[in-house]
C-alpha cells in the first residue's frame, strides 16, 4: 500500500493511527520503517476504556530504505 500511494500520488507522508493496546499493529508498521511521530494519552474511548492514539508515518525520503 504505501508503495502504491508514493508511486500513484504526489504525497510525502502516509500515516496510520492504531490504538495503543494494538501492539501487534505497532510491530508491523516499525517493521516497515513507520516512525512513532506523536502519542495521546487517553483521547478515545472504545468499550467504554479510554485509550491512547499513537501516530505512525513513513515519509518519501525515508521509503525504501
Amino acid at each position: 500500500m504505501v508503495d502504491f500511494a508514493f508511486t500513484t500520488y504526489d504525497i510525502n507522508r502516509v500515516f496510520a493511527i492504531p490504538f495503543g493496546t494494538n501492539i501487534a499493529s505497532q510491530k508491523v508498521l516499525e517493521k516497515n520503517n513507520f516512525i512513532l511521530e506523536g502519542k495521546f494519552d487517553k483521547v478515545l474511548i472504545k468499550n467504554g476504556e479510554l485509550l491512547d492514539e499513537l501516530v505512525y508515518a513513513i515519509r518519501r525520503e525515508n521509503w525504501r530504505k
